[in-house]
Parts: C-alpha cells; sequence; structure tokens
C-alpha cells in the first residue's frame, strides 16, 4: 500500500517526466521507498503498480514446471485442431491459436532473465 509520495525532482534522461519517492508500506509492516517515474504523480503510482503485477506474474509461472508448459501445448494444439476440423468453424481454431500465444507467452515470461 503506497502511504507518501514525493516529488523529487524532473527527469535527466526522459524530458516531461518527473521522478517520486513513493513509500510503501508492506504487509509485514515495514516501509520501503521505491522511485517511481512518471509524468505526474497518478502516472509514476500507476507504473509502478503495473511493475508489481508484472513480477507476481513472473513469480506464479516460475513456479510452473517445464513440462506442464509442454503438455498444455500440445493439448491445446490437439484440442484446437480436432474442434476445428470436426465442427468445421473457424472460430475454435482462432481459440486455440490465442490460448497457444497465451501459453508460449507465459513461457517466455517465466525464462526471461
Amino acid at each position: 500500500m503506497a502511504i507518501k509520495a514525493e516529488w523529487q525532482r524532473d527527469s535527466n534522461s526522459a524530458p516531461g517526466f518527473n521522478k517520486y519517492f513513493i513509500t510503501i508500506r508492506e504487509i509485514d509492516g515495514t516501509e520501503v521507498k521505491v522511485p517511481a517515474y512518471g509524468r505526474d504523480m497518478q502516472d509514476a503510482l500507476s507504473r509502478l503498480v503495473k511493475t508489481e503485477r508484472a513480477e507476481k506474474l513472473t513469480e506464479v509461472s516460475e513456479k510452473i514446471p517445464d513440462y506442464v508448459y509442454v503438455l498444455l501445448f500440445l493439448g491445446t494444439l490437439g484440442i484446437g485442431a480436432t474442434l476445428s476440423t470436426a465442427n468445421d468453424d473457424p472460430m475454435y481454431f482462432a481459440v486455440g491459436a490465442v490460448a497457444l500465444v497465451v501459453l508460449i507467452g507465459f513461457y517466455l515470461l517465466r525464462t526471461k532473465k
């Protein structure tokens, strides 16, 4: 939870952006000061929230073993191909393709370091 935000200075590397220090109270009660950049304070806070969400998603995806990704990949291929040919409806193929892209995205997010 953000409890305090302070403007520090204009950003040197990105014109039009400002540097803020956001004080965050963690669940255990400790307070941490984190730098955040944005056009205004609201923009800086939203960027900080997006970064936190991405880190949590990465932590979750790292816990999933590799063989689960392989099984889901093969299962999605098989189910998508079966449904699209059996029902002669291209929508099943499109949903399967989107599922594959999401699955590959999660795997790449996991391996990105």
